[in-house]
């Protein structure tokens, strides 16, 4: 979550960039629009895609494993220093050969889970700003309700007895009563409003509108609305002057009209950042040419950035890890396997039976991610690692002398702890196997014996964390004969 956050963050934030530096000044207001709503679209959306593409590919001489390090570097940096405030510190496992004894431990009630306490606070301000949101719209509803209306050709007018600026949402003009019946609304107005009307700019503001309410601890979000609202006045204005407004004219009347306004929240308001840079882009003159050249510019910028945020270089055999030594498996010393299955053997480069240690490594970072421990040809451990290289699993295997058959399996948790074991029969003289597991705090679990095949044999016991039963099944040749408890 963390590293969507920061990469859809760093997508975002560049995205709105390229909008401030090459678009936001050009009078091309009906891309700029698209060109927004894909932002925040794409900027959300791209870090959950991916497409996969030879590591050895390159743009402009960068390699695309190359590529995806440099995107990937910010968020995992961001991770790594986040996630150990979040997320309790975990112990590393003892060595192979150290004696594990589980130990009961309790962990205090009381303890702190600040992931919990920030999903809680995440939580209860998403559930107050969408409250807030719901009463936007209830507002806007009820000013509906008690207006008189006014049908026209494009929109309904909703004339409202209180001191009101000119606004709209969706299909509603909001105008003060009085001022409309003595004719004091100029015909700009409405053609201003009108517009934000017939081009549903309602939609884009309730659209960036919920996406505030859900990303609220985004600072970009309140840039990107406020760029959507500004360009649905740039385009309002854009035609009230294309129908034959004077631009001088029309500048001194939203002067005079703006002054002290109080719009509702979620509406469309002629009254939005009235600024010296709305009044300029007025009598703006459109190029061509400009814009031309900044659409050719833009369009392969936004190809890198889909390559750079959806791209994974991934390796022609499909692994993500790679081995420091090449083993081969040796078919005709194949075993039957008591506890179930094959046991295999392999072979080192110079065809003796391995023994020693196989590591893999992830072919993108590099990193140690798992070990295989092996002692004439059988694997007798595993041990797997997380991202600071720290033990986080380790399975144990042993093997009778004779038939060479793997006869005790063992699991270990991230502390070190024993959680599972499996005995085959025969282990330690014993005529039945068993299976035991264990509960966090070291107390057991569970434990059954039994036959070959699997078959369960006597007494089942299933244990809560205090040692009291649970469940008790008598079972016979792997058949429930009595359910005991």
């Amino acid at each position: 979550m963390i590293i969507y956050l920061v990469k859809s963050t760093l997508l975002l934030g560049l995205l709105f960039g390229v909008y401030k530096l090459l678009l936001e000044n050009e009078k091309m207001h009906r891309f700029n629009r698209f060109f927004l709503l894909f932002a925040l679209i794409f900027g959300l959306s791209a870090p959950l895609i991916s497409f996969g593409v030879s590591p050895e590919q390159s743009i402009a001489g960068i390699k695309m494993q190359q590529m995806g390090r440099i995107v990937n570097a910010p968020a995992e940096a961001v991770s790594k220093s986040v996630e150990p405030l979040i997320t309790p510190e975990q112990k590393a496992l003892p060595k192979a050969d150290t004696k594990i004894t589980p130990v009961t431990t309790s962990e205090p009630s009381w303890s702190i889970n600040v992931a919990g306490i920030l999903f809680g606070i995440y939580g209860l301000t998403t559930l107050f700003l969408l409250i807030r949101f719901a009463g936007g719209l209830m507002e806007i509803r009820n000013k509906i309700k008690a207006g008189s209306h006014q049908k026209t050709e494009h929109a309904m007018l909703v004339l409202l007895d209180e001191p009101i600026t000119p606004q709209s949402f969706f299909g509603y003009i909001y105008l003060e009563k009085k001022q409309f019946e003595s004719g004091e609304i100029e015909p700009e107005i409405l053609d201003h409003e009108i517009t934000h009307v017939r081009q549903l700019h309602s939609l884009d503001v309730l659209f960036s509108e919920f996406l505030k309410v859900i990303f609220w601890f985004n600072p970009l979000m309140y840039l990107y609305k406020h760029a959507i609202q500004l360009n649905h006045e740039f385009l309002a204005d854009d035609m009230v002057v294309s129908n034959g407004s004077s631009v001088s004219d029309y500048q001194n009347m939203l002067i005079r009209v703006c002054a002290g306004s109080k719009p509702m929240k979620t509406t469309s308001s002629i009254s939005y950042s009235l600024t010296k840079r709305r009044l300029l882009m007025i009598g703006k003159r459109f190029s061509a040419l400009r814009s031309g050249l900044k659409h050719l510019f833009l369009f392969p910028l936004l190809g890198l950035m889909a390559l750079m945020f959806c791209a994974r270089a991934d390796d022609t055999n499909g692994f993500s890890a790679y081995p420091d030594i090449d083993l081969t498996v040796s078919q005709t010393e194949i075993q039957s396997d008591v506890l179930g299955g094959t046991v295999l053997r392999y072979k080192a480069p110079d065809s003796s039976y391995f023994t020693g240690t196989q590591n893999y490594y992830n072919k993108k970072t590099d990193q140690k991610v798992s070990s295989f421990i092996f002692e004439n040809g059988f694997k007798t451990a595993s041990i797997s690692y997380n991202e600071n290289g720290e033990e986080t699993l380790e399975h144990s295997f042993e093997y009778a002398g004779s038939t060479n058959s793997m006869v005790a399996m063992r699991m270990f948790n991230d502390d070190g702890e024993q959680v599972e074991e499996w005995l085959a029969p025969g282990y330690d003289g014993n005529t039945l196997g068993s299976i035991k597991e264990w509960h966090p705090n070291g107390s057991l679990k569970f434990e059954v014996k039994w036959k070959e095949d699997l078959k369960y044999q006597g007494i089942m016991t299933l244990y809560d964390e205090e040692g009291i039963i649970l469940e008790q099944e008598r079972y016979q040749d792997g058949e429930l004969i009595e359910k005991i408890k």
